[in-house]
């Protein structure tokens, strides 16, 4: 009898346990991933297979192969590739093993390599021998807030409305490419003598009206096209002021830098301006 009470508790007593196993791994103070403006924060990943819940231990290398899926799959989780990662820190318990880990983390890169860190420590969870944290950048939010930083610069200092106001979102010193009949010249501005060149504008065509026709964003460059309608007010290349209607067809790339325009490359349609004149 004592026997048969003791096989039960056993019984009873198994499950309980490990349902408070699972209770305690399932409460882990951690997110797996976590979002912040546009950035993506992945915690750290160690090598455990998803579909045996067991940390893969045939070979190093396929233990660091494994950390590299599972940060694959929550990159994937939120739409993004290896190719968005900024910032990583490796922990490995024997430095040994750093040639094997460059080695195996290498073939999932075919751009710019992220930051890096790798530090040595004495243990790790699961008895692991590699764990790898890592950041990533949202490209969609980062695009979207660029594009709209441009369209309000557009809108309101390129339009003549405020010129300004250019200093609010171009940097202190910015680079101007100019495309000419093929030829491209570079020169430095300020956003100061930004706002006199679009100053400029409006004694040349009056408060003409500005119009964007198309805006494209990816990472830190955006891509706009226009259309301005004036009149020609003033003395341009040689021609003097007639008074008559004149359209300038532009379009230009912005890189953007800490929220600010730091360069620009734009191309006008002079050949159709010079007609006009």
């Amino acid at each position: 009898m004592k026997n048969y009470l003791l096989i039960l508790l056993f019984i009873y007593s198994f499950p309980v346990m490990a349902q408070q196993k699972d209770n305690l791994v399932q409460a882990l103070p951690y997110s797996k991933v976590k979002s912040a403006k546009d950035f993506i924060f992945l915690s750290g990943q160690i090598g455990i297979n998803s579909a045996t819940g067991l940390l893969v231990t045939s070979s190093f290398e396929a233990e660091v192969h494994q950390v590299m899926k599972n940060i694959g799959i929550l990159l994937h989780e939120k739409e993004l590739t290896y190719s968005d990662l900024v910032n990583v820190t490796i922990y490995l318990k024997s430095m040994d093993n750093y040639p094997i880990t460059n080695q195996v983390y290498r073939s999932y890169f075919t751009g710019d390599f992220p930051a890096r860190v790798c530090i040595a420590v004495t243990d790790l969870p699961a008895k692991a021998n590699i764990e790898i944290a890592a950041t990533a950048l949202n490209q969609t939010n980062f695009s979207a807030e660029n594009k709209q930083l441009i369209r309000r610069f557009l809108e309101e200092v390129r339009s003549g409305k405020n010129p300004d106001r250019a200093g609010l979102y171009m940097a202190d010193t910015l680079l101007a490419h100019q495309l000419n009949a093929e030829a491209e010249t570079t020169v430095k501005r300020t956003p100061q003598n930004y706002a006199e060149h679009v100053k400029e504008f409006l004694t040349l065509y009056g408060n003409f009206h500005f119009e964007i026709t198309e805006i494209i964003a990816e990472g830190d460059r955006v891509y706009v096209r226009w259309k301005q309608t004036g009149k020609h007010m003033a003395t341009i290349d040689g021609h003097p002021a007639t008074g008559k209607p004149i359209i300038e067809i532009a379009s230009a790339v912005y890189r953007l830098e800490n929220g600010k325009i730091k360069e620009y490359w734009i191309q006008i349609d002079r050949l159709g301006l010079e007609k006009q004149l």
